[in-house]
């Protein structure tokens, strides 16, 4: 039975961890917590680079990045969801403000000798932007060819990767980060 490795502070793996739960695949994955700060052994066996999320496949080869994860799982569900090229734009997008998130979660809670606020606010500032991208996307603004109607694709019996990422996404800019004073 394949194995995924996660920890539920990872965004990431939360992605996977949804969509093995909405894609109906729960009693055909196994789930395993694991700490990539410990270095332990289920984890580091399976993925030498020692990040989660970490999909091991039942013939033992390890999948290593949640957008091939999630790939993997749709392919396997008795009802993919749609996945075009512009639902994987959305998805990458989405991708890419959880990279920018989790950047700047892991800047904030330096040591305050550490701090960079060059870094803070740059990643401020592109979170911002693909917010921006986003609520133009999801309401109507822009070019009518690429507009999706979310509400409609999330609620429907098949629903689409883009979204599920950029909910991820913005709930994890919802956690409260830690102020250090300047």
């Amino acid at each position: 039975m394949p194995q995924l490795i996660y920890s539920p502070t990872s965004p990431y793996a939360r992605k996977c961890r949804i969509l093995v739960r909405e894609l109906g695949l729960s009693p055909a994955i196994t789930e395993t917590d694991a700490n990539p700060f410990g270095d332990g052994d289920v984890l580091l066996r399976a993925n030498p680079l020692g990040r989660v999320p970490c999909l091991v496949m039942d013939d033992g080869r390890a999948l290593t990045e949640s957008t091939l994860i999630g790939a993997w799982l749709n392919a396997r569900a008795a009802n993919p969801w749609l996945s075009d090229w512009d639902d994987r734009r959305l998805e990458a997008l989405g991708h890419g403000l959880l990279d920018l998130a989790v950047a700047r979660r892991v800047e904030m809670v330096r040591e305050e000798g550490l701090l960079c606020d060059y870094w803070i606010t740059r990643r401020e500032r592109a979170i911002l932007r693909a917010l921006d991208e986003l609520e133009a996307e999801a309401f109507g603004q822009g070019d009518r060819r690429h507009r999706r109607d979310y509400a409609t694709a999330c609620k429907g019996s098949r629903g689409m990767l883009g979204p599920g990422c950029n909910f991820v996404a913005c709930s994890y800019l919802s956690i409260p980060l830690p102020r250090h004073t300047r």
